[in-house]
């Protein structure tokens, strides 16, 4: 078996270091999801690639994540173009929508969407990009798996979906009308976990620039870079084979062609400085077959975009955000002038994107009366949140009774419609 000693002496050096000086640049951020993010949906090579298949169980040897991808037979598997659509062009138009998400989305022409590749829109382009839509739309993914959710509920997804269709420029919408550009049509259940879940930062021109592998290296392993620059750490730490089977990417046994494959994966971003060095630590799978544990030194642009991203926020404050928690803190404590924290924005949006505007609002004269009926006094918004599932059962039943829509619940509530809020913010009230 190959040592970590073995590999150093493999002709490509296991440690890179030296990379070129950076001129500091202003960062262009795209936000992306947290979850189904993580998990492969395209074959990045140019060549073979078949079916996805991640299962894990737990130490119990129950199932505890499956994800499974199959492809149109037509089309084939998603590959380069189909990746860069997905994370250069859609998760672009997502972030700038906010959440929450609608189902039709307008991607725009496909000189617009050319553009935003990076890539001359003449000759067999439109075609090319057409075939790539039909690969990313082809996808079927099988799905169980839990996740948190950005109100700090654990979530668990367990079924079969695809993720959106698309409707081509010509094509006929769901209304009827013809499509003056490409729409994406969002699939339900892949709406709703985007509407649910948190996102990070990336730099937006950084991940266009780079190839589709060591793009996909930067969207993992970004994840840990930012674990390791939190709790101070000198270096992150991922696994061979983990990346491999996440990439996805072929894995290999043997020191020298791990060596020579990670090589082109690493290089731009030594180049870049977003990485000063790679050691390989020599380890074993739980098969006992060879695997390494890869040990990234952060470089001065990982350090500078975990600086530049601290200073921004996760998520995106829903509309409606700080007038919940400013009605909050009305009713609770008679304060007509306070500032939201971040974390209230964050968990009053959570609120507002995953039950709507009529049924959060109910939530604050619920928890009003249950606290003062238990004399529970809550500082922060936060305290109510223990009261949502009751609040909506509640909801619900007023709703079975014949209370529909927001005027007349309301009404009973004591709370104005948005309407009314909004014209009561724009007269001062």
């Amino acid at each position: 078996m190959s040592t970590s000693q073995d590999l150093e002496r493999t002709p490509i050096m296991a440690t890179m270091s030296e990379s070129t000086t950076l001129v500091p640049t202003p960062l262009t951020i795209i936000r992306a999801e947290t979850v189904l993010s993580r998990f492969p949906i395209h074959t990045l090579s140019k060549t073979g690639g078949g079916t996805i298949h991640i299962r894990k169980n737990s130490p119990q040897g129950t199932l505890d994540t499956r994800w499974e991808v199959s492809y149109n037979a037509r089309y084939g598997p998603p590959r380069q173009l189909a990746y860069k659509l997905d994370t250069l062009v859609i998760n672009q138009k997502l972030d700038a929508l906010g959440r929450p998400l609608p189902t039709i989305i307008k991607l725009g022409s496909f000189a617009h969407i050319c553009s935003l590749l990076g890539i001359d829109d003449g000759g067999g382009t439109k075609a090319a990009i057409k075939k790539a839509f039909y690969q990313n739309v082809g996808a079927y993914i099988v799905a169980t798996l839990r996740y948190q959710s950005n109100d700090g509920r654990t979530q668990t997804l367990d079924t079969a979906f695809h993720r959106y269709s698309v409707v081509l420029t010509g094509e006929q919408l769901p209304n009827g009308a013809k499509a003056d550009a490409v729409y994406l049509l969002l699939d339900e259940l892949y709406r709703r976990v985007l509407n649910h879940v948190s996102v990070r930062p990336l730099d937006y021109d950084y991940l266009k620039a780079l190839p589709p592998m060591p793009q996909r290296f930067y969207e993992l392993v970004s994840f840990k870079f930012f674990a390791a620059l939190r709790h101070g750490r000198s270096a992150a730490k991922l696994g061979y084979a983990e990346y491999c089977l996440f990439a996805p990417q072929q894995r290999y046994t043997n020191a020298i062609q791990v060596q020579k494959q990670m090589y082109k994966v690493h290089w731009p971003h030594v180049d870049a400085g977003y990485i000063t060095k790679v050691q390989y630590e020599a380890i074993t799978d739980a098969d006992g077959q060879p695997d390494w544990l890869l040990h990234y030194t952060p470089g001065e642009k990982a350090r500078a975009e975990y600086a530049a991203f601290r200073h921004q926020p996760a998520e995106r404050p829903h509309p409606q955000a700080e007038a919940l928690v400013q009605q909050f803190y009305q009713r609770f404590h008679g304060l007509a002038q306070v500032t939201p924290t971040a974390k209230e924005l964050t968990q009053a949006t959570a609120l507002l994107t995953t039950h709507g505007w009529e049924k959060t609002w109910y939530l604050l004269t619920f928890s009003h009366r249950a606290a003062q009926a238990t004399r529970y006094d809550p500082q922060v918004f936060g305290g109510i949140l223990h009261y949502t599932d009751r609040a909506l059962a509640a909801y619900d039943a007023r709703a079975a009774q014949g209370i529909h829509g927001m005027p007349r619940l309301a009404a009973r509530a004591g709370l104005p419609s948005f309407e009314d809020w909004r014209q009561m913010q724009e007269a001062g009230g």
